[in-house]
């Protein structure tokens, strides 16, 4: 069955990615730069708006994790492209960081003046690994779910979403691979990566780039798949079916 989404005329985004307007030129990365995490992390690292080619560029190439007695190197692999403006790739690590230390990722060897949009206020993205490796794949507690969409005008252009709420047994930062595709013949199909934060994802797009683009009212179905930092993938679920939010929701 298609969940129909009610949009009220006021909504108040939450604090995630779907907040913002325009998220700017420049890099995100995940986990986010600050977090703690295990020491057999992988990195996603996400290219927006003129950083994008830059960073689709560095597929093959090698970036560095350095701490203040231990170095590793990082292979950059092909992952995921956005027609709206974004692209993500995966950095994997040639071997494991050691426990208790601080490690930056020295973009500004291969992303000189490249902006950190996500970097708490360093010039560097940084984390601070636990205490050993985490092997143990994430357990669905809850199955993803779309609760609620958004949608939203400004001078900018029109930004939509939908929430997904979902809990997952993991101890580590999670994320999910999205495949958004139209129930009806349409546009082609989609996949990206979202974050999870809170036991929560957002699917859509802002008002000048994003993740997915959708349509008015247009029924879509996503298949989505739950990884954690190590890169270990949770047990299959069900695909989610929705309408997107449109302008006749909004004024509901």
């Amino acid at each position: 069955m298609v969940l129909r989404l009610l949009v009220p005329l006021l909504v108040s985004l939450s604090a995630s990615s779907a907040a913002a307007q325009c998220l700017g030129d420049g890099v995100q990365l995940f986990p986010t730069p600050g977090a703690i995490i295990p020491t057999n992390s992988r990195f996603l690292l996400e290219g927006v708006g003129t950083a994008r080619p830059q960073v689709a560029a560095l597929v093959g190439k090698k970036l560095r994790l350095v701490s203040d007695s231990h170095i590793v190197e990082v292979a950059v692999k092909r992952g995921w492209e956005s027609s709206l403006g974004r692209v993500t790739v995966i950095l994997k690590p040639a071997g494991a960081m050691e426990a208790d230390k601080r490690y930056t990722l020295r973009l500004d060897e291969s992303l000189p003046n490249v902006a950190l949009l996500n970097g708490r206020g360093t010039m560097l993205p940084e984390w601070l690994t636990g205490k050993g490796q985490d092997k143990q794949a994430p357990r669905w507690l809850k199955r993803p779910a779309v609760s609620e969409g958004f949608m939203r005008r400004s001078a900018q252009g029109t930004a939509r979403f939908v929430r997904l709420n979902l809990s997952l047994k993991e101890a580590s930062p999670a994320y999910l691979v999205v495949k958004l595709e139209p129930r009806r013949p349409g546009p082609s199909v989609q996949q990206y990566v979202v974050p999870v934060s809170n036991n929560t994802a957002f699917i859509g797009h802002e008002a000048c780039s994003g993740t997915f683009a959708m349509e008015d009212g247009r029924s879509y179905r996503a298949r989505i798949q739950a990884f954690d930092v190590a890169g270990q993938m949770a047990p299959a679920v069900p695909p989610v079916d929705f309408e997107a939010p449109d302008e006749y929701s909004m004024q509901q």
